[in-house]
């Protein structure tokens, strides 16, 4: 879909929900609808009309160049706001809505205040669930802007494991990594570059410290480049020194689990049965307790979509062409650490494609 059959999609959504209109401020929500997204823009969408983008004027010449919507607002700050701009456009309809959408996962309290006061008896929809299902299937353009990215983070990810030594702080390793995206055109980060050594391995989000590597560390790095907004996610596990044989034996099980996960990851099949497959490795291996409900997320705008989740117990259905992330997460054992592997994938109809290649070292 382009930008404007993603419009009309979701207009058709916001009729059979009977939204009269929603009120978008997600920056990755702004990018899917309208093409561009600079810091302070919104958009309103509504069922039976064009949506309507609006920035801050000192961006809006280069609004006018990128954003795919033909209707382009902007406001004077600090004598406008966005929120005060865009409630001043849905009054201008001189209709008084009974059902507003609204991101309810991202809205700023103030901005849902001065809602309320204009629109007093308003119902406030939640629609970032609706968007992120219409998100979640890919484009074949949106499916290249991710492999661009795949590409990038291989290569990242590479500069970073030959800067692992002893001596090295996590920032200094995370800096090879993101230079590397920079000279091959990634915009930005796709999240902030994890860099954990030690015991760090065992932190959710381990972003990069002036922690430096000691030589019996173990080290995970987990990073993601953007390309034309589009992102990639990749995690790889190293050592500074020689690995024990049990933590090679574990990221042997690790990597079974990407496998069995690999087999079940098609269109049809439900997020639960991807969870099962994986969790049966690591109870063979007597780790599944030590192993988190949630295991993978969608990829695209973000590297952490919040659908489709893999999950435990999930009915969600995959999709040809929805993108994923697998493994986020591992068997978290405090004597071996949190050692991951993790890597993008594409559904396909009869399986999976592996969008990052670069090979798991030490195996």
């Amino acid at each position: 879909m382009n930008h404007r059959e993603r419009c009309l999609k979701f207009s058709q959504e916001l009729r059979s929900t009977h939204v009269e209109m929603a009120v978008l401020l997600k920056p990755h929500n702004v990018f899917y609808f309208a093409g561009y997204a600079p810091v302070c823009a919104g958009v309103l969408l509504f069922p039976d009309e064009e949506p309507i983008f609006c920035t801050l004027w000192l961006d809006a010449p280069e609004a006018r160049e990128r954003c795919s919507m033909e209707r382009l607002t902007a406001y004077v700050y600090p004598r406008e706001t966005l929120g005060g701009k865009l409630i001043e456009l849905m009054k201008k309809r001189k209709v008084s809505p009974g059902r507003i959408g609204v991101e309810k996962d991202f809205m700023l309290l103030r901005d849902y205040e001065a809602l309320a006061r204009e629109f007093q008896g308003a119902e406030f929809v939640h629609v970032t669930p609706a968007i992120d299902r219409l998100r979640a299937i890919k484009s074949e353009a949106e499916i290249e802007m991710i492999r661009k990215s795949a590409t990038i983070s291989d290569k990242a990810m590479e500069a970073a494991l030959k800067a692992v030594r002893p001596g090295a702080s996590e920032l200094d390793i995370a800096a090879e990594a993101e230079y590397v995206m920079k000279k091959m055109g990634s915009e930005k980060p796709a999240f902030s570059t994890f860099v954990a050594g030690g015991e760090r391995t065992l932190l959710a989000h381990p972003v990069a410290s002036r922690r430096r590597i000691e030589p019996e560390d173990s080290v995970v790095i987990d990073l993601g480049a953007t390309w034309e907004g589009y992102s990639s996610d990749i995690c790889r596990t190293t050592f500074a020194g020689e690995p024990r044989p049990d933590q090679i034996a574990f990221l042997r099980i690790v990597v079974d689990a990407q496998n069995a996960a690999m087999e079940v990851l098609r269109d049809g099949e439900t997020s639960g049965m991807v969870f099962d497959r994986v969790q049966e490795v690591f109870l063979r291996a007597n780790l599944a307790r030590f192993l988190p409900d949630d295991i993978g997320y969608g990829v695209g705008l973000r590297q952490s979509e919040f659908y489709p989740v893999i999950e435990k117990g999930s009915e969600t259905v995959l999709k040809k062409n929805m993108v994923v992330a697998l493994l986020q997460t591992t068997s978290y054992k405090r004597r071996l650490g949190g050692l991951r592997v993790e890597d993008t994938f594409r559904v396909t109809g009869t399986g999976c494609e592996k969008l990052t290649l670069l090979p798991q070292p030490h195996l």
